[in-house]
C-alpha cells in the first residue's frame, strides 16, 4: 500500500475537523499563533496568483520527464501548498465554519487537483512511461491534462472571490 501523501493527510485532518467539531466550540488555542484568517486569505491568494502562474508555466514550457529534480520541485511544491492550505482549512473550519477556497466543493476540488497532478508527476519521476500515437514516451498531455484540471477548479474559485469583492 502506498503512503499517503502529506496533502492528502492535511485534507483529511481539515475534513475531519469539520465533521467533529460543533458550533460555538471553536478553540483557536489548539493552532499555531501564526494561523489566523489574515495568513489563511495571503496563502490562499498567494497561491492562486502566483503559485498557479508558476505551475502553468513550468507545464507549459519547463516540463521535461528527464529532468527529475524539476519534478521533484514541482511534486514538493504541490505537496507543501496542500499542507499548508489543509492546515488554513481545517481552521476555518473550526473557527469561522468557511472553507479555504470558495465552499466545500471547491475546496474539494481543488485539493484533488493538487494530488492528481502530484500524482502523476510522481508517476513521470518514477519513470513510468506515456507513449503517443509514435510509441514514443510523451507524458506532456497527461501532465496538461492534471495541470488543466486545477486551473479550471482554481479559476471557478478566483472568478466567485472577484465577484464578491466587486460587491463589498
Amino acid at each position: 500500500m502506498k503512503k499517503q501523501s502529506h496533502a492528502f493527510a492535511a485534507i483529511t485532518i481539515s475534513l475531519l475537523l469539520g465533521f467533529v467539531c460543533s458550533p460555538g466550540h471553536a478553540n483557536t488555542g489548539n493552532y499555531p499563533a501564526y494561523l489566523n484568517e489574515a495568513y489563511c486569505t495571503d496563502l490562499t491568494d498567494q497561491f492562486i496568483d502566483s503559485g498557479m502562474r508558476s505551475l502553468e508555466k513550468y507545464v507549459n514550457d519547463h516540463f521535461r520527464p528527464d529532468r527529475r529534480r524539476g519534478i521533484s520541485n514541482t511534486i514538493s511544491f504541490l505537496d507543501k501548498r496542500g499542507e499548508w492550505l489543509g492546515e488554513c482549512n481545517a481552521y476555518l473550519l473550526d473557527v469561522k465554519k468557511s472553507n479555504v477556497f470558495y465552499n466545500e466543493q471547491t475546496t474539494d476540488e481543488i485539493f484533488m487537483a493538487m494530488q492528481a497532478l502530484a500524482r502523476e508527476l510522481k508517476h513521470v519521476k518514477d519513470g513510468v512511461e506515456y507513449p503517443d500515437a509514435l510509441g514514443q514516451n510523451n507524458p506532456q498531455p497527461h501532465i496538461k491534462s492534471r495541470f488543466q484540471v486545477l486551473a479550471k477548479a482554481v479559476d471557478k474559485h478566483h472568478t466567485v472571490r472577484l465577484m464578491q469583492k466587486q460587491f463589498q
